[in-house]
């Protein structure tokens, strides 16, 4: 009878190397397109040439890394792992910095004006929570954040396909309506902008001290788990 078995996985392992295709044609094909079209940018715009190799850099990255919004805080509820949500919280400390640098820059030289701040300076009301967490449950059902998604439909699968004409759909109707929603919500939500009310100094180095405790927290948990294997 475990002979039997034993056989039978075997068949089954045999099949399933046999299904696997080379995947070297696909990747020498994905190659010369991209250099296709490096050439085309370098002929028509070579503006658009570093942010083509950005972008291919970046989609290595997160295929790779396999770095996702909704993936970090799903690892972390249901699995306990803090790997994403670390590195989450590592990008958030680098552009606190970045974007801290750039505004104090600003800043120094020019009056707040919310259209000209670099960055996005928006009014905060419960538009941004409804939103978020319709936003939220949608990352939760699609398996993914919008990266994520756009990195599995390169990697092959079907159903970020789906998911991705679900993004296509909801911003074609946000763009149609968004006057109606400005003028009936966003308009009468008050801005919020840190700066106005403390020194932009001071506003980094809270954040960044609140991302560190979080970042040590996540650090510690993760080797309470370790030592409890």
């Amino acid at each position: 009878m475990i002979n039997d078995i034993d056989l039978l996985i075997q068949q089954r392992q045999m099949k399933t190397k046999q299904k696997q295709k080379n995947q070297i044609p696909y990747a020498i094909g994905i190659f010369i397109i991209v250099s296709v079209i490096c050439v085309v940018l370098w002929k028509y715009n070579r503006n658009y040439i570093p942010y083509w190799v950005i972008g291919i850099g970046f989609g290595i990255a997160l295929r790779y890394s396999r770095f996702c919004f909704s993936g970090a805080l799903r690892d972390f509820v249901i699995l306990g792992n803090t790997k994403l949500l670390k590195g989450l919280l590592l990008a958030m400390m680098i552009s606190t910095a970045g974007f801290g640098i750039i505004q104090y820059i600003y800043l120094e030289n020019n009056p707040i004006d919310y259209m000209h701040i670099p960055g996005s300076i928006i009014s905060v009301g419960p538009h941004i929570a409804i939103g978020a967490f319709m936003f939220g449950i949608g990352m939760t059902i699609a398996g993914g954040c919008g990266s994520a998604v756009l990195m599995r439909i390169g990697e092959g699968h079907t159903f970020p396909w789906v998911v991705l004409l679900g993004f296509i759909i909801g911003n074609v109707l946000g763009a149609k309506n968004y006057s109606f929603w400005y003028e009936k919500v966003i308009s009468n939500a008050k801005v919020i902008y840190f700066p106005e009310y403390v020194n932009l100094k001071v506003v980094v180095i809270l954040q960044l001290l609140v991302l560190m405790i979080l970042y040590k927290i996540a650090s510690w948990y993760e080797n309470k788990r370790i030592k409890k294997r």
